[in-house]
């Protein structure tokens, strides 16, 4: 179901907290102010928000009314209990990636939500994860997220860094680090090292720096290999 583990890693709290802080602290001509967004019959929307989550526009943060494991467990026995089960999960994955076509609204579900409440602080946690790793933590829909953090990353390969410090890429994947359960490792490894193949050289640094923070001690072994299989055609 949902992850048991703490639920989160200092270095994990560091990316999103970061981001989330450059973020905040851009100065822009214009300032939209921050809404929420309507669901209009969006399954997506509506899901969370019954759930626990309200989705912000702007600049504002998505927010959390409820603790994380709380969130977790209402989606995961709202989508499992649903009539069209198991269809309603592609249906939720399909509202996810179409509102994330917007960069905008992609950025904000991989920062850090604003919590309404203070559940949290009896877990130890200072902060709260970002929608995207929150929804990684949910068995039943861990892999298609994955699948469509992997679909969006080459958008990003050759963009600059933005104007407040966020780099697309790094902080996608941020995500996939520390997961307290992966629930299709071979699928992950089989991705991470196509996407490595085909990333820009910097980009295939952070990724592989970032393998002992993704996958679990048995695909090192795999994950090696295959590094040393490509490193030859490299140069």
């Amino acid at each position: 179901m949902v992850s048991k583990r703490r639920l989160s890693k200092s270095e994990d709290r560091e990316d999103t907290t970061k981001a989330r802080e450059k973020q905040l602290s851009k100065k822009t001509k214009k300032s939209q102010a921050p809404g929420e967004v309507e669901d209009n019959d969006n399954v997506f929307v509506r899901l969370l928000k019954i759930s626990g989550i309200f989705l912000k526009t702007g600049e504002g943060q998505n927010q959390l009314a409820v603790d994380q494991i709380v969130f977790q467990k209402k989606l995961f026995q709202t989508l499992r209990k649903h009539p069209s089960y198991p269809k309603i999960i592609e249906e939720f994955v399909n509202g996810l990636e179409s509102y994330i076509e917007d960069q905008d609204n992609f950025r904000n579900c991989l920062l850090s939500c604003e919590r309404l409440q203070e559940e949290d602080a009896s877990l130890g946690t200072s902060y709260s994860k970002s929608l995207i790793k929150l929804l990684l933590g949910i068995d039943i829909l861990q892999p298609a997220i994955i699948k469509t953090l992997f679909e969006k990353l080459p958008e990003f390969f050759f963009e600059n860094v933005n104007g407040d410090g966020i780099s697309m890429p790094r902080l996608i994947i941020s995500q996939l680090k520390w997961l307290d359960e992966i629930v299709d490792s071979k699928d992950l490894t089989t991705r991470i090292m196509q996407l490595i193949s085909i990333a820009p050289v910097d980009l295939q640094h952070d990724i592989i720096t970032s393998l002992p923070e993704i996958l679990g001690d048995p695909q090192h072994a795999e994950v090696g290999k295959e590094l040393r299989w490509m490193s030859p055609s490299d140069g």
